[in-house]
């Protein structure tokens, strides 16, 4: 029998494969791969962005809502010594960094072996380290033993910057001592600023002073 001309040239028949076409499918199966592997992990860099984005968002509403709470307690009386508020507004590389203390009622400080006080003092104020990172701090004491309670301790860090400011009969003014004023301010202002995507995003609250 005589072989056809397409066996005598060797080009394949219709059951099968040339090497051509098998390296060309698969170089397309890797693109295809290749791309797909670079979307998902795109896709799970973008998803821990956002996850990272609204954690910080959280932090910096939490501390806003006690903040708010702790203000809205915050007593002074002239002749009081243990009571105060102090707040004052300070720039740390071009960026706000203020610090408040005050006093405020809270739940009682229950320590061994001696009693404790209602009233709390509390402060809040900024770091900045070597590398210019910014974080805000905590302390809170007794505020007629004026044992501290804790360590500093961080509430937000990384933030581009923490400003306060206070309301009175003139409007708002960036720093306040109730051994001038002689009284708490009409309201406080709380403005934290952090970095969100490349942009800088301001959260305020505007707590009242209610107990005189």
């Amino acid at each position: 029998m005589r072989r056809s001309r397409l066996e005598h040239s060797g080009v394949r028949g219709s059951g099968g494969f040339t090497l051509i076409e098998v390296l060309v499918a698969l170089a397309l199966v890797s693109a295809i791969i290749a791309a797909l592997y670079g979307s998902f992990f795109s896709v799970l860099r973008g998803r821990d962005a956002i996850d990272s984005s609204l954690e910080r968002t959280r932090e910096v509403g939490r501390f806003l809502d006690t903040f708010t709470k702790e203000v809205s307690s915050a007593f002074y009386k002239d002749g009081n010594k243990a009571s105060l508020l102090i707040g004052e507004n300070r720039d740390s590389s071009g960026r706000p960094a203020s610090s408040i203390v005050f006093t405020a009622f809270t739940y009682p400080v229950i320590k061994e072996g001696a009693s404790g006080g209602d009233l709390l003092a509390v402060k809040y104020f900024t770091e900045t380290d070597r590398g210019g990172k910014m974080t805000l701090y905590k302390e809170a004491w007794d505020a007629y033993r004026g044992e501290k309670l804790s360590m500093k301790l961080p509430v937000i860090e990384g933030i581009e910057g923490f400003e306060v400011s206070f309301l009175s009969g003139n409007g708002w003014a960036k720093a306040w001592d109730t051994s001038l004023e002689k009284r708490l301010p009409t309201a406080i202002k709380a403005v934290v600023a952090i970095k969100e995507e490349g942009a800088i995003t301001e959260y305020r609250a505007i707590p009242r002073t209610v107990i005189r």
